[in-house]
């Protein structure tokens, strides 16, 4: 088990961890005997669900095991999710044929009496059923197989007993620990799952968008489950927003099939129009099934037509609605009481929490320190037209303070590790849109990164939207300013003109390497304040 660290904050997450993950390996793991039997479908389909759930569930909880415990319990998760997942595909096939071929024979006798004759359809349903109940014949063994593998590798026991391990171990939780670390997380988390449902728009009104449809279909499952893990953080446990995304999901759903269904009989038919047919091959389908399934195909082409309409209505009613800008509104204001900080922290008490974190990239600890020292020093040279408060300041100077935390783990996007640990770290008391201002600026002191690239920067308010731009900008700067790590600049000294800002660097050496990298990291100081930053 990893030790809690100050960075980490897996003190919270634990207490939560252990009030969110054992529901959904129980719901996992009482379905295993009813899957074995396989006498109804719906064991398979409980659980398949409860094994995507988890899966989605684990990587949210990771800092609470040991690399190689959460290794092997993915593995064995997603094994046996792939098998359950094409048993319940043949399932939900196979279902829906005997639901289809029983309304068409019952409008069929309707119109026709009983006469003996049959829909035109019926052939198809003959055949492709015939296909997939031997197929689901095959699947049902690889289930066991898969069954067989999970328990003998005994990760299910394995997970129930460090879970109860964790939950024996679990104390009262301080306040902060819940307030300071998941807020920020789960709005996180989930603003960067509705990006992705939202980047999809272009394609909504797209009729034969089917990869991009499929896709999204995707991303509204993951927003979905996203949500449930973090329901319990709002006062009304996400339920409309999910709700909304659910109805998604099941358009979509609905849509795919018929898209599977198009796919699979165009695949058949094209196979058989070339080849050479004997008397013999009776698995084949004949003359009559290959033009039954050609009505079939129309059919399932003007569903999709329909469900598409379907799809776009609703899809457009959502924005109509607001229910995504409601949804970012009350991952900000709608927490329950114990995830909300009960006040503003003291200022000493906000930098003395914000030492240990810096701690954890102790090699590192040196250039934070100085890059801190030069981006007040810049911060307070330019107050004439920035005008930002005190708080501001100390915002700025937590940032640069934790800047390069994310280093313990490499150079190569070491920011992201950065703003990631300002964002978990539940000894650092500060709330969302503040923790976010200076995860943003942590995020964009590297590369050509702006805290608009950022999933919490679309969350904040505009007002803290131009906080982080604004500190990202003096953040940038003086870190270019020690990009060598040797410590070389020791003042900056800024002249203000109507329309640039001249800084005169004093080093103690020949720091042009420095400068060089302070000017191409200065793009977002004209972005921010409007005039151009000249280092001299």
């Amino acid at each position: 088990m990893p030790p809690n660290n100050p960075g980490a904050g897996t003190t919270g997450l634990n207490w939560f961890m252990v009030r969110r993950l054992p529901p959904l390996l129980e719901a996992f793991a009482q379905e295993i005997d009813g899957v074995r039997v396989s006498d109804d479908i719906e064991y398979i389909h409980r659980m398949r669900v409860a094994s995507r759930r988890l899966r989605a569930a684990l990587p949210v909880f990771r800092p609470c095991f040991s690399q190689k415990s959460y290794g092997r319990w993915m593995a064995a998760i997603a094994g046996i999710t792939r098998a359950l997942g094409e048993a319940r595909d043949a399932d939900v096939q196979i279902a829906f044929l005997q639901k289809y071929q029983k309304k068409q024979m019952a409008a069929w006798k309707k119109r026709h009496g009983k006469d003996g004759s049959e829909p035109p359809v019926a052939p198809a349903v003959r055949y492709l059923l015939l296909d997939l109940r031997s197929r689901r014949e095959r699947y049902q063994q690889r289930v066991l197989s898969a069954l067989d593998s999970l328990e003998k590798s005994g990760v299910v026991a394995d997970m129930q007993k460090t879970f109860a391990l964790l939950a024996s171990g679990d104390r009262r939780i301080p306040r902060q620990a819940l307030a300071y670390g998941i807020p920020t997380l789960a709005a996180t988390r989930i603003e960067s799952r509705l990006f992705t449902l939202l980047s999809y728009e272009p394609w909504v009104s797209h009729p034969d968008a089917v990869a991009e449809h499929h896709a999204t279909r995707i991303a509204a499952k993951k927003l979905r489950y996203t949500m449930e893990i973090y329901g319990p953080v709002y006062r009304r446990g996400l339920a409309k927003p999910h709700a909304r995304v659910k109805m998604i999901q099941e358009i979509l759903g609905d849509l795919h099939d018929c898209d599977v269904w198009i796919d699979t009989i165009t695949r058949t038919l094209l196979k058989e129009r070339g080849r050479f047919r004997s008397e013999n091959e009776e698995k084949r389908p004949d003359t009559a099934t290959l033009a039954s399934l050609k009505v079939f195909l129309q059919d399932r082409e003007k569903a999709r037509i329909l469900l598409h309409r379907r799809f776009v209505r609703y899809w457009e009613s959502q924005f109509r609605s607001g229910t995504w800008d409601e949804l970012r509104s009350t991952l900000l204001s709608g927490r329950r009481q114990r995830f909300v900080p009960a006040g503003t922290c003291p200022v000493a008490e906000i930098r003395e929490a914000a030492e240990p974190v810096a701690a954890m990239a102790p090699e590192l600890l040196a250039h934070e320190r100085h890059v801190t020292r030069l981006a007040l020093m810049i911060f307070d040279a330019t107050r004439p037209f920035h005008h930002l408060p005190a708080r501001d300041r100390l915002l700025l100077e937590c940032a640069a303070l934790l800047h390069d935390t994310g280093w313990k783990g490499g150079r190569r996007k070491h920011h992201e590790r950065s703003a990631r640990i300002i964002i978990v770290a539940e000894t650092l008391p500060l709330d969302i849109e503040e923790r976010a201002v200076i995860a943003l600026a942590a995020f964009s002191h590297r590369g050509k990164r702006s805290p608009a690239d950022h999933p919490l920067y679309r969350i904040i308010s505009q007002r803290y939207q131009e906080k982080a731009l604004a500190l990202s900008a003096l953040l940038r700067v003086a870190d270019g300013l020690d990009y060598e790590h040797r410590g070389t600049v020791l003042e900056v000294h800024c002249v203000i003109g109507p329309d640039s800002v001249s800084c005169d660097v004093i080093a103690e050496a020949d720091a042009s390497v420095e400068k060089d990298h302070a000017r191409s990291k200065a793009d977002l100081f004209i972005v921010a304040f409007g005039r151009e930053l000249v280092i001299r």
